[in-house]
């Protein structure tokens, strides 16, 4: 159930990242849910996500240096 769980996260995430608001409240969701081996990641995984998209790396960077989504 777990992968489901991180496969369906990243797929929320994909959805709502055309807002900041939506992107870190899906963000601080899956700090919640996810395992600390799935948090770690789903931080790689973002940093791939984010890499063409500067506007969502700003955000990624405001949410780790929060300390949200760190184990």
């Amino acid at each position: 159930m777990g992968q489901m769980l991180y496969d369906y996260t990243k797929s929320s995430i994909v959805k709502v990242c055309k807002t900041k608001e939506l992107f870190v409240k899906e963000v601080v969701k899956a700090s919640k849910v996810l395992t600390p081996y799935e948090r770690d990641n789903l931080i790689n995984w973002l940093f791939f996500y984010t890499a063409d998209k500067p506007e969502m790396q700003k955000w990624l960077y405001e949410v780790l240096d929060k300390k949200i989504l760190v184990s």
